[in-house]
């Protein structure tokens, strides 16, 4: 492995060399480096930087976040562009459940390898505030095929549901980052 630097600044890890006259990351001179060990286990680290579980959970996130903006655009629409609106609803609704199982796994493979097991006080959480979610999406899948969209009170229910999963989304985003300044165990 290469010798590896770390900023004093921000702490942004590079290999020697790698860098000119000023941290890429935050642009301090080059001085503010200090050599740096790294202290987690190959194989560990070539799973964290494969990034799949902050990758997956953008997903349900902009998924529900476009739900939520097509059923308040429904309320305002011409019946016409309504139904369209309705169909692609229902495909992104039935997607999003299938979406959060994978992003909830994804999450748990991440804390288990992170942190060696998943039960610690903030996972716990975001498990918690996940299920919610992916219960909520579950309700939202179901009202997006069993009900008619076309009723103004049905799409006030569906678009308080997407609320409400908008809601556990940014709850788990800010249990994340929480997480993101965690040192890992090596």
């Amino acid at each position: 492995m290469a010798n590896l630097i770390k900023c004093k600044a921000c702490g942004y890890v590079t290999g020697e060399g790698k860098i000119k006259d000023v941290c890429p990351a935050c642009g301090v001179p080059e001085k503010m480096f200090e050599p740096y060990t790294d202290t987690i286990a190959e194989k560990r680290r070539r799973i964290l930087r494969l990034h799949i579980h902050p990758i997956i959970v953008h997903f349900p996130q902009s998924f529900v976040f476009t739900l939520f903006v097509l059923a308040v655009l429904s309320f305002v629409v011409p019946p016409k562009i309504s139904e369209f609106l309705f169909c692609t609803i229902q495909l992104i609704s039935s997607a999003l459940p299938l979406i959060l199982i994978l992003a909830l796994l994804t999450g748990l493979v991440d804390g288990k390898t992170r942190f060696r097991r998943v039960t610690t006080p903030f996972l716990k959480k975001k498990i918690i505030f996940g299920l919610s979610f992916l219960f909520t999406s579950i309700l939202i899948a179901a009202t997006a095929f069993a009900l008619p969209l076309s009723s103004v009170s049905v799409m006030a229910l569906f678009t308080m549901l997407t609320i409400i999963a908008v809601g556990f989304s940014i709850a788990l985003g800010l249990i994340g980052d929480e997480l993101l300044d965690a040192k890992l165990p090596g």
